[in-house]
């Protein structure tokens, strides 16, 4: 049986490697080992080893779960930050038909200006597959697509929206929204969790593609809860004035925001049991 060694970091839950690998179970059963050097983000202020490593793990986890429910075999470990030497290291330890390498393009990708690809080829005596992920906008325009609530809009109004997002990382324990406060904008949670912290108890936590803001979004009140970083996370910040030309466009939209709303509001007032 073929055993594959993917090594991926940011471009590690994309949906083109997970096309590389169900390309290759086409073909025959295999098995995979997933590689996530614990690389730090580029954005923002310094990470430290471990925040990188919390980042890294958080997506091997979702990955794996990934791969699990599509049926293939797959483990995975997050390893040393400088990805020659993490792949250096599993071939101590096992063999490999093939490695396959995903990262940004080489403009955006700290890996391929390190010129990772060709020391791999010159090292290691097996074939090397480069698959090169979207762009920063074209990350962003993917997990706009695949929040719940914004599921189904034109191609045009997710790219729109991305244009318009920032990118914002956070710290363990870094406030995100604070309750009080005032601000209009949405936000969505690319890596990491967050928890709402309302009147001292926690009432909701987030993960990965889960929208926050949408109360202050639409009354433009205070916000009503702190949002608050529950490890290392990273999120996209929506602009509330292209937000809501989208919402006067689509009453599927808009209603699904008013049902969003609701469940938040609901939880907001549910009694401490």
């Amino acid at each position: 049986m073929p055993r594959y060694l993917v090594v991926a970091n940011q471009t590690l839950v994309g949906d083109r490697l997970l096309r590389e690998i169900s390309d290759r179970l086409k073909l025959r059963s295999s098995r995979f080992h997933i590689l996530v050097p614990a690389t730090p983000p580029t954005e923002g202020w310094t990470w430290t080893e471990e925040e990188a490593r919390a980042l890294a793990k958080d997506r091997l986890d979702r990955v794996l779960l990934r791969l699990e429910e599509a049926g293939v075999r797959a483990e995975g470990e997050v390893a040393d930050a400088d990805p020659y030497l993490a792949i250096e290291d599993s071939f101590r330890r096992q063999q490999f038909d093939e490695i396959i390498i995903s990262t940004f393009p080489v403009r955006a990708s700290p890996w391929l200006k390190g010129d990772l690809v060709r020391r791999v080829v010159d090292t290691f005596k097996v074939p090397v597959t480069h698959v090169i992920a979207p762009a920063d906008r074209a990350v962003m325009e993917s997990a706009l697509s695949q929040v719940p609530l914004l599921a189904g809009l034109p191609k045009r109004r997710i790219e729109s929206l991305a244009r318009a997002s920032t990118l914002a990382v956070y710290r363990d324990g870094k406030t995100i929204i604070k309750q009080g406060s005032h601000g209009s904008e949405l936000f969505v949670i690319l890596d990491g969790r967050a928890k709402v912290v309302a009147s001292g108890r926690t009432v909701a936590r987030f993960g990965p593609g889960d929208m926050f803001g949408e109360i202050s979004f639409l009354d433009g009140g205070p916000r009503t809860a702190h949002v608050i970083a529950d490890g290392p996370t990273r999120c996209l910040c929506l602009s509330s004035a292209q937000f809501r030309p989208a919402l006067k466009e689509d009453p599927l939209l808009a209603m699904r925001m008013l049902e969003a709303v609701g469940k938040r509001l609901r939880k907001l007032t549910e009694p401490v049991l």
